[in-house]
């Protein structure tokens, strides 16, 4: 709860300077954004260990197989990267380049879930 905080108080403080420093060097409100989000994301990733024990927990529980559950763990991964990637391009006025990462981002988040639909697909149809 408390990175929530700290990842609002840096965003807001990040976008209010963003502000200021817009109508005199708007090339440094790019760079001030990257750092923002930079600095929030890598704080987020000490969460990741936390979610990849939850993923071998349920692994355990359930006895699912880890081909069933790597994929989405790397979808959500995928789609994390996609949206900061996308949002960053649209802050630069690139709205074009974000909804090419936005594609990019859905065509390998497909590639990836494949796998898994394919085996899901195949035991429902061993069930009918």
């Amino acid at each position: 709860m408390a990175l929530v905080g700290k990842a609002a108080a840096l965003a807001l403080t990040a976008a209010l300077i963003g502000l200021l420093l817009r109508r005199t060097n708007p090339e440094l409100t790019l760079l001030l954004s990257i750092g923002a989000v930079t600095l929030i994301m890598g704080a987020a990733l000490g969460f990741a260990k936390s979610f990849t024990e939850l993923a071998q927990a349920v692994q355990r529980i359930f006895g699912v197989s880890e081909t069933l559950i790597k994929p989405v763990i790397k979808c959500v991964a995928v789609a994390i990267i996609t949206k900061m990637s996308a949002d960053l391009c649209k802050d630069a006025s690139q709205a074009s380049a974000a909804s090419a990462v936005e594609l990019a981002g859905t065509v390998c988040a497909l590639c990836i879930i494949m796998p898994l639909l394919l085996s899901m697909l195949t035991a429902i149809g061993g069930m009918i």
